[in-house]
C-alpha cells in the first residue's frame, strides 16, 4: 500500500500494516533541521515567518508562498506523511511596528499588534484598539450581523479562490498524497465576550453559530464537487478540565449545529474530522456519538484522552494523533518510541488510527524525538 492508500484505509477500519501518518501543523524551525535547509512549513513561526517577507514586499510574498510549498511537500515525502493541506496563514500584516511586531488589520479601524519571541518561537497578538470584552447585546449583535454577511458574501467573495487553493495543492502532489478539505469549522470563541455571552446571551450565540452552519454548508459544497474526501474540521472547545464554556451550552447550543454540518458532509459524501484538544470526556457521548462525525483530531493525550479507550466506545470513528506533545518536546527519544510503540499495540489492530501528535510539532521540539516517533513506526 502507499501511504496515502494507509491514510484512507483508515477511515475505512481497516488494518494496516502499519500506521498511516499526518500532522497538521509541524514547525519550521525543526523542519529546517529535518529538511537540512531554512524551511517554511507551519506552527505560529510561520506566521512569523510570513509577515517578514510580506513587509518586504510583493516579490517576497510570492518567492514565500512558492517556498511554503516545496517545503510543505518535501517534508511530507521525507516524513512518508499520507496527507497534505495547505498550511494555516494569516495573511500579510498590514506594517511592521518593531523589531518583531506586526499590525494587522486598519490602523484607524480594528486592529491587533502580533509579537515574535525568539526564545520561544511563538507568535500571537499582544495588544488589540478593541479588546475582546463583554460590552452589551448590541456590541455583540454587530459582530452577529458581521458573520452573517460574511457567510451571505462567501460565494461571491471567497469561493473562487478557496477552490484555487485546493486545485494548487492538488497539482503539487499528484497522486502521491491525500489533499483534505479544509475550512467548515465550528467554534464558540474562547475569550471574555464571547464566554460571558453563553451566559448572558445564548441567542447570539447560536445566531452566531448558524452564520458558521451556512458558511461550512457553502465550503463543504464547494469541496464536494472537486473531489475532496476527507474535511478536517471541528474548532477548540476545551482545555485540560473540560469545556471551557460548560457542557450544557455544547450541549444545548454547539451541537445541534454541528449536526447539521456533519448531516451536510455526509449527504455530499464527505468524511468529516472535529479537532479540538482538551478533556472531552464530560461531552464524548454527544460530540463522538450523537453529532455523527467521522474523526476525532488533536487527541490530548495530557489532558487524559487516550485513543484506546476512545476507540472501546467509539469503534467507527477514526482517531489522528494522541503522542503527547508535551512529551515530544521535553521527552527522551526512546520515551517518545515507547509512547508509539504502545499505540501500535492497542491501535493499530482497530484499523482507526493516525499516527501523529497531540496537536502539532511544536517551535523548539527536538528533532530527535520528532523522527524518532516516526522510526517506532517504521516510517523512516
Amino acid at each position: 500500500m502507499t501511504e496515502r492508500e494507509r491514510f484512507l484505509a483508515a477511515f475505512e477500519g481497516k488494518a494496516t500494516d502499519r500506521p498511516p501518518a499526518y500532522e497538521q501543523a509541524f514547525a519550521s524551525d525543526v523542519a529546517s533541521e529535518i529538511l537540512g535547509r531554512e524551511a517554511h512549513t507551519g506552527s505560529v513561526m510561520l506566521h512569523y515567518q510570513e509577515a517578514v517577507a510580506a513587509v518586504k514586499g510583493p516579490e517576497a510574498y510570492r518567492d514565500f508562498r512558492k517556498r511554503m510549498e516545496r517545503d510543505v511537500v518535501d517534508l511530507a515525502r521525507a516524513l512518508r506523511l499520507g496527507a497534505v493541506a495547505g498550511p494555516w496563514t494569516i495573511g500579510p500584516p498590514t506594517k511592521q511596528v518593531g523589531e518583531y511586531e506586526f499590525l494587522y488589520g486598519d490602523p484607524e479601524g480594528d486592529w491587533a499588534v502580533y509579537r515574535y519571541d525568539p526564545d520561544s518561537g511563538t507568535y500571537g497578538p499582544v495588544q488589540y484598539n478593541r479588546k475582546p470584552a463583554w460590552r452589551g447585546r448590541e456590541a455583540l449583535k454587530a459582530r452577529v450581523d458581521e458573520a452573517w454577511r460574511g457567510a451571505e458574501m462567501w460565494a461571491e467573495e471567497e469561493r473562487e479562490e478557496f477552490t484555487r487553493h485546493i486545485l494548487h495543492w492538488r497539482e503539487l502532489v499528484g497522486e502521491e498524497l491525500e489533499v483534505l478539505g479544509r475550512g467548515a469549522g465550528l467554534s464558540v470563541p474562547l475569550n471574555e465576550e464571547w464566554l460571558t455571552a453563553c451566559a448572558l446571551a445564548p441567542d447570539l450565540v447560536g445566531e452566531y453559530l448558524d452564520a458558521q452552519v451556512e458558511r461550512a454548508r457553502q465550503q463543504l459544497e464547494a469541496q464536494a464537487e472537486l473531489g475532496v474526501r476527507i474535511v478536517w474540521g471541528g474548532g477548540d472547545l476545551a482545555d485540560n478540565r473540560g469545556p471551557i464554556y460548560g457542557q450544557r451550552v455544547f450541549r444545548e447550543i454547539v451541537l445541534p449545529r454541528l449536526k447539521r454540518i456533519v448531516g451536510y458532509a455526509h449527504k455530499l459524501g464527505l468524511k468529516y474530522v472535529f479537532r479540538s484538544d482538551g478533556d472531552l470526556w464530560s461531552i464524548a457521548e454527544e460530540l463522538f456519538g450523537k453529532s455523527g462525525v467521522d474523526g476525532y483530531g488533536e487527541i490530548d493525550h495530557d489532558a487524559g484522552m487516550r485513543i484506546p479507550e476512545v476507540q472501546e466506545r467509539f469503534p467507527k470513528l477514526t482517531c489522528w494523533g494522541n503522542v503527547s506533545s508535551r512529551l515530544l518536546r521535553r521527552g527522551r527519544p526512546e520515551q517518545v518510541k515507547d509512547a508509539v510503540r504502545e499505540l501500535i499495540e492497542k491501535a493499530l489492530p482497530m484499523g482507526r488510527w493516525i499516527l501523529g501528535s497531540s496537536n502539532t510539532i511544536l517551535p523548539k521540539t527536538p528533532v530527535e524525538n520528532v523522527l524518532a516517533m516516526y522510526e517506532a513506526a517504521g516510517l523512516i
